[in-house]
């Protein structure tokens, strides 16, 4: 994921973490409706299969699994 890429994004882009439980899934599915740009980050430790959002191809998701605690990982995604 580049800069340029995000530019088109800029003003919409949200970072979500925790987003495969309930409540972040259907917060990411709201904001992709509504052309977000949307990075989801979540260990999914905990996420049941209907909440999982991890199949979802399109150009304005990607999805991270990643613990939150690991700052070294967090700090590369948002570069």
């Amino acid at each position: 994921m580049s800069a340029r890429y995000l530019e088109k994004f800029s003003k919409k882009c949200i970072l979500i973490t925790g987003g495969l439980g309930f409540i972040g899934s259907n917060l990411i599915k709201f904001l992709l409706k509504k052309n977000y740009f949307v990075i989801n980050i979540d260990k999914s430790t905990y996420s049941k299969t209907s909440y999982v959002l991890k199949n979802i191809k399109k150009k304005n998701y990607f999805f991270y699994k990643i613990d939150i605690n690991n700052k070294s990982k967090i700090l590369n995604i948002l570069k």
